[in-house]
């Protein structure tokens, strides 16, 4: 039977649940203390490392996992120039990227064989940077500004990044781009929207790196009195879209985005060449559903950033899910990282 270890990283408290994921079954196993708030979480599964990043002092600390209790120790730190939000580790291990969004800057560190941490070259500026992700490769790199409305785009050299041509790829204007996904044949790029609650498709050439505008689709219930948001609102004062995260199953024909507003996670249709589909269900998740992972046996593990609470849902055949378990979770859950056991 598989099993695989479940990182949560807990923003407001500062610190990490471990779960072991056996068959269908979690069970709750570690809570550690990073000290500092934030945490975005990347994992190097080689070397037992996993990257926590911090707003207050802005940085990253490097944690070294015990598999066998599921317990953090912290090992190194590194300072940066902004509150972390989002952290991606290259798929070789060699690079992790990061985006600060309240501070408006990114940049990327190498990583050497201990697990060290070196800035390489420039940071980049944007305002509200929210998220980043790299191609599979290595090569490119891509950082969402949610106040600009666009996705700035880059080639990694051995000198830091450097700006492709044309520098950036725009979004809907007042969409507020969030987060940003790549498939596994690197042809198709997904971005959702935080004030009108959609899925922006870009199609991405493999050689370049560069990014095309492809096509839309709301991935909201439309039924539930929501109206499209804007920067600097209060989305459940005014009962505005608030969307969060997203994920491709394994498959890669489902597309899941959280709302947070309305507590929802909605089901999207994606046919071949990640053309995007109709809405397939809608469901009420935790309250307040920041972030959420897809686990290895096809569940959802769903972090309320407010109840101290994460739920395991399983999706029925039209991915409809279903609550299987809660368990308790520290303030500000959001970040889940899973990992072969």
């Amino acid at each position: 039977m598989t099993s695989s270890l479940v990182l949560l990283g807990n923003s407001k408290d500062g610190t990490i649940n471990t779960f072991d994921l056996t068959g269908d079954t979690l069970t709750p196993l570690a809570v550690s203390e990073v000290g500092v708030p934030g945490l975005p979480l990347a994992v190097d599964a080689r070397r037992d490392l996993v990257f926590a990043g911090t707003t207050k002092p802005g940085g990253v600390t490097t944690m070294k996992l015990d598999r066998a209790t599921g317990t953090l120790e912290a090992v190194g730190r590194v300072e940066a120039p902004g509150a972390m939000v989002y952290l991606r580790l290259s798929d070789d291990g060699s690079r992790l990227f990061w985006a600060s969004y309240h501070d408006g800057v990114g940049g990327v560190f190498t990583v050497d064989e201990s697990g060290a941490l070196h800035p390489l070259g420039d940071e980049i500026h944007y305002p509200n940077l929210h998220s980043v992700q790299v191609s599979a490769d290595g090569r490119f790199a891509y950082f969402v500004s949610l106040h600009d409305d666009l996705i700035a785009q880059y080639s990694v050299t051995d000198a830091g990044l450097a700006p492709l041509d044309p520098p950036t790829v725009a979004a809907p204007e007042g969409s507020g781009p969030r987060h940003i996904i790549v498939t596994r044949d690197q042809e198709s790029v997904f971005v959702n929207t935080e004030y009108s609650g959609e899925v922006l498709h870009y199609r991405r050439d493999p050689a370049s790196g560069t990014l095309d505008f492809i096509a839309s689709q709301v991935c909201i219930p439309t039924d539930r009195g929501l109206t499209h948001s804007r920067f600097g609102a209060d989305p459940r004062a005014e009962d505005l879209i608030w969307g969060a995260d997203l994920h491709l199953d394994d498959s890669e024909t489902r597309l899941y985005c959280s709302e947070r507003t309305r507590a929802t996670i909605t089901a999207l249709d994606i046919a071949s060449h990640g053309v995007l589909g109709e809405m397939i269900a809608h469901s009420d998740v935790v309250a307040q559903p920041r972030g959420f992972a897809i686990l290895p046996n096809g569940d959802l593990l769903v972090a309320s950033e407010i109840d101290r609470i994460v739920g395991q849902y399983r999706p029925d055949g039209d991915s409809a899910l279903s609550l299987v378990a809660s368990f308790p979770a520290g303030l500000g859950a959001y970040w889940i990282e899973v990992i072969d056991r």
